[in-house]
């Protein structure tokens, strides 16, 4: 029980951590509308995961079912990840072509999904899973995308691709995915 409150305390601080670096900017991707003008696309149904929080607890089998109205797209590949949560330079060609796919599609939202591998904890990776979405999520905005287009969910390591326990595998699983909803 104690270590419990421990590491829902090191997840919380670790997540304001994030999030503070993001309060100041004019993009907040944890704020949605509820109300959808024609001009305004809506928020993906997507939210932050935020396990841990004061007063909750987030098991495993509360990890977000996926969306109906969002599918993968055979343009757009996942980012790996090695054991941080850091874009390499390697990713930019993919990622840029997620930038270019989105500006060609206006009206498409996204949705980045965060995984991990097996190793670690299972709220530890519901952090790492985000933060490696939210890294994704910058370098789409900084590139030019809306950031009201664009929503984060973490998974951590509840929807592995790879199921060997071999670092083969385990990297095959440290990805962020794009899922896409058109309009």
């Amino acid at each position: 029980m104690r270590s419990r409150k421990g590491s829902a305390l090191l997840i919380v601080g670790s997540l304001a951590l994030v999030l503070t670096g993001c309060a100041g900017r004019s993009w907040q991707f944890w704020k949605s509308s509820s109300t959808e003008t024609p001009s305004e696309p809506a928020v993906a149904t997507a939210t932050p995961v935020t396990p841990g929080a004061p007063g909750t607890e987030m098991p495993a089998a509360s990890v977000p079912a996926p969306s109906p109205d969002f599918a993968e797209h055979p343009q757009l590949t996942d980012v790996r990840f090695r054991a941080g949560v850091t874009i390499s330079k390697a990713d930019a060609p993919a990622l840029d072509a997620v930038v270019r796919w989105l500006k060609e599609n206006p009206g498409a939202l996204v949705r980045i999904e965060g995984h991990t591998d097996d190793r670690g904890t299972a709220s530890a990776n519901m952090v790492v899973g985000e933060k490696r979405a939210v890294s994704v999520m910058k370098y789409l905005v900084a590139k030019g995308v809306e950031p009201g287009r664009i929503a984060v969910v973490s998974y951590g390591s509840d929807r592995p691709v790879c199921m060997e326990k071999t670092s083969a595998c385990r990297a095959k699983n440290r990805r962020a995915r794009f899922m896409v909803k058109l309009p």
